[in-house]
């Protein structure tokens, strides 16, 4: 509610919802909600079979990756598929680019089909899956622990081989039957790795491509920040010309006139994730080390600082001032870099919600390996784990803070009598 006494609304695609109040529903009873229930689309998509939540297109994309690393490839001499078969590929440690690109373009269409699947309507077109997607060798240049990435610029979508070194250390003696489900599962542990990261980066990839929907087709939406709507331009001509940029350019295009479903909680999913994605990319212009980058919208210092202004003022008011039975997030944490702990970046929405994605990806993956492990999903759709354990240590370092306050002020009381 604002000062005046009205409810606080926001326009969310052709949708106009108010945030929620302190007072019971209709049916007398004081409303709860979900943290991450609007982000149940796409690759996250999930339906109730049997009474039980499930998720579908991670299921079927776990169960067919997984077969695939399993039949078709040999790592070194391990090779994991059923006696007298033969693998696709035979690999060796180091991965050269031959190797590299074979073993991208043997994962590449369980990713696509995964990214691309209408279940629920927010599948992306085929154009929009990523052309540049594979593997990359570990260097210096590459962030410390990175194990993916999805760069938006030049919609490219890159793993890192590392990750797979362990499996050319097994010797063919060593392989575990598949009657052996605990210690197989920790055998192939790094291709569950790869098939998590891989799914975690697909949806940043499905993220940006409706939130580029979001922007340019509902402008209405965002009134305070009007250039959001050439922000996806600006993001997509950065850098050299060449295949992949061109791809980020037809993307942006093709983003501009893909229907976008009407589903309101998705629809409100995607413009958290557009006001926060919009903040941090205008703080990561301003303070970049290699000096201010202006996009072509914005000509000076003080008129990016304003768009900032105006930008972290929505983000406060849609992700910080949450209704009742929201989960407040600290909007400055949220587009600091370097993020001051792991609970700052998994607090951001689109970080949040690719983690669970991948981690649900992993709960089939496990589940199938091992068919007497209990299915480990969120049955009530929150967060990701990552971020409720941040959470839960954000609100006990709060507790803490203030029994120390509370002492504090005891200790001051008792000094003045």
């Amino acid at each position: 509610m604002t000062a005046t006494g009205k409810t606080r609304s926001h326009k969310v695609g052709p949708y106009t919802m108010h945030v929620n109040r302190i007072q019971p529903t209709s049916a007398n009873r004081m409303p709860l909600y979900v943290m991450c229930t609007p982000d149940r689309w796409g690759l996250r998509y999930s339906d109730e079979e049997k009474g039980a939540l499930a998720y579908p297109v991670a299921r079927d994309y776990a169960k067919a990756i997984l077969q695939a690393l399993i039949t078709q490839v040999q790592w070194g001499e391990a090779y994991f598929g059923l006696p007298g078969n033969t693998p696709t590929l035979k690999l060796q440690w180091p991965l050269d680019q031959t190797d590299r690109t074979d073993l991208s373009d043997l994962f590449r269409p369980y990713i696509a089909t995964a990214l691309t699947r209408s279940t629920a309507g927010f599948g992306i077109p085929s154009d929009a899956v990523p052309k540049n997607m594979g593997l990359y060798l570990p260097s210096a240049d590459r962030p410390p622990g990175e194990q993916g990435a999805f760069t938006v610029n030049d919609w490219s979508l890159r793993l890192n081989v590392g990750m797979l070194k362990a499996m050319f250390g097994i010797k063919a003696a060593e392989v575990t039957p598949a009657s052996d489900a605990a210690n197989r599962a920790d055998q192939i542990e790094p291709l569950r790795i790869l098939a998590d990261t891989l799914y975690h980066e697909a949806r940043h990839c499905q993220q940006w491509f409706w939130v580029y929907a979001l922007v340019q087709q509902y402008p209405d939406n965002f009134p305070d920040t009007p250039n959001i709507a050439q922000w996806p331009t600006a993001l997509a001509s950065g850098g050299k010309q060449n295949n992949q940029v061109d791809q980020a350019q037809s993307v942006v295009a093709l983003a501009a006139s893909q229907p976008i479903p009407t589903d309101p909680l998705a629809l409100a999913s995607l413009k958290r994730m557009a006001v926060s994605l919009y903040l941090y990319t205008l703080n990561i212009w301003r303070y970049n080390k290699a000096g201010v980058h202006y996009p072509p919208f914005i000509r000076t210092t003080r008129e990016l600082d304003e768009e900032i202004r105006r930008a972290r003022a929505h983000a406060i008011d849609l992700l910080q001032h949450v209704g009742v039975g929201g989960t407040p997030i600290d909007v400055d944490a949220m587009v600091a870099e370097p993020g001051r702990c792991y609970c700052d970046y998994t607090a951001r929405p689109w970080e949040n919600d690719a983690f669970f994605c991948g981690e649900t990806a992993t709960a089939y993956w496990k589940s199938t390996v091992n068919p007497h492990r209990v299915l480990d999903i969120h049955e009530s759709d929150q967060c990701s784990r990552a971020y409720e354990l941040a959470d839960a240590h954000q609100k006990k370092l709060a507790r803490l803070a203030d029994a120390a306050g509370a002492r504090t002020s005891d200790s001051s009381s008792g000094g003045s009598q």
